[in-house]
């Protein structure tokens, strides 16, 4: 989608200014937008072009039902809220967002000591979140037998878990925004940042080449990419990219299930085309698909379905952002001058954005967010790092 015209300096401010346009990003400013507030999205880059339009849309709770962390049970509550909020995002925009619950198998394969210690693992946590919407198989099932790897096979069926197209989740969601007015401002390079101490709050004025605006309120959610603007404050941390490469190739199976080869691989349908991931390689900010990627995912095909070959259709990459302890970053920068942080959701962007969206959402209104956000404080050990301000969550 083409980008909105500049912004208008001398225009009435906006209420808030979202700096990255993925998915968390574009999810809380519709949420904001929706409230009848006054929203600008600015990014550097296309918009949806990074490691949310890169993902395979998997919305996985491996049955479970009880968090084993503050993580997990913000995870388990998320992807359920998906029916209705995509319902949503549809009515704003008017597109359809291809959502399947087709059901997931993860398969293990062999009987070595790493494969057996990976199945207690599994059990354990299966036991732990008191899941019981699964089967355990000791054979491929029908529709996998003339392409599944020889010897002991151990597989889990969770025949709840589903996807959603992810890309058209980040067309549906411009639409949408541009439906309820909102500003969206693609590639937009910032480099300015001050503030304006008025009896009434803080007026943030952000400017670029080209461009400036006003806003009262500013939300970080700029991915891998989110110390550019921390810089301009003064602030810095440890957030770092984890590269992961996917490719197309054929759907083998010809239906809708998801497959996941042990932790490492899966295969996501997408039309007539299975999404292979994915790798993981941290700290790499190289983008695209090399031979990394296809020596990883070609392995990884071969090791559970080896008469299958890597005929990528497509290949790609995206940059996940991780912090320094995996956990994502929800909460203020600085609460007193209306700046607040999204970011840190390392491969669970996807599945988070409903209930990220809607926590933030409820902090940038001073309102009691539906989940404890204090372990996700981005002012906790080891994250933002620079000058004393208010990051209070009351």
């Amino acid at each position: 989608m083409n980008p909105s015209p500049r912004p208008d300096p001398t225009a009435s401010p906006y209420d808030l200014a979202v700096l990255g346009a993925g998915v968390m990003g574009l999810s809380l400013a519709f949420e904001e937008a929706s409230r009848g507030k006054r929203v600008a999205v600015i990014d550097p880059n296309a918009f949806g072009q990074k490691a949310s339009w890169a993902a395979a849309g998997i919305l996985v709770t491996r049955g479970g039902l009880i968090g084993s962390s503050p993580f997990r049970s913000f995870h388990l509550r998320s992807v359920p809220m998906y029916p209705d909020w995509l319902a949503r995002v549809e009515a704003a925009s008017g597109l359809t967002v291809p959502y399947e619950q087709a059901g997931d198998y993860q398969i293990f394969v062999g009987d070595d000591a790493e494969t057996k210690r990976i199945l207690h693992e599994r059990e354990d946590q299966l036991r732990r979140e008191r899941a019981s919407r699964f089967t355990r198989l000791a054979d491929w099932p029908e529709f996998l037998k003339p392409h599944g790897a020889p010897g002991p096979v151990h597989l889990y069926h969770f025949p709840g878990e589903a996807y959603v197209n992810n890309r058209a989740l980040l067309e549906a969601l411009q639409a949408a925004l541009r439906n309820l007015g909102a500003g969206l401002f693609a590639e937009t390079q910032l480099t300015g940042w001050t503030q304006e101490n008025r009896a009434e709050g803080t007026l943030h004025h952000l400017s670029g080449p080209g461009f400036s605006l006003r806003t009262s309120q500013v939300l970080i959610a700029a991915g891998a990419w989110c110390n550019e603007p921390l810089a301009l404050l003064g602030l810095s941390m440890p957030l770092f990219p984890v590269k992961g490469q996917l490719a197309q190739l054929p759907n083998f199976h010809g239906t809708k299930t998801m497959l996941h080869g042990g932790e490492r691989f899966y295969l996501i349908p997408r039309g007539d085309t299975l999404i292979a991931g994915a790798t993981t390689e941290p700290r790499v900010w190289d983008e695209g698909f090399d031979a990394i990627g296809d020596r990883h995912l070609t392995m990884q095909l071969q090791k559970f379905f080896p008469k299958i070959k890597p005929d990528w259709v497509e290949s790609w990459s995206g940059l996940r952002p991780r912090s320094a302890d995996r956990l994502p970053l929800f909460g203020w920068v600085d609460k007193a001058a209306g700046i607040a942080i999204g970011t840190g959701l390392y491969k669970s962007g996807i599945s988070l954005a409903p209930l990220g969206a809607r926590c933030l959402s409820a902090l940038l209104n001073h309102e009691k967010p539906p989940v404890d956000l204090r372990p996700f404080d981005p002012w906790r050990t080891g994250c933002l790092q620079g000058q004393d301000v208010d990051s209070s969550l009351s």
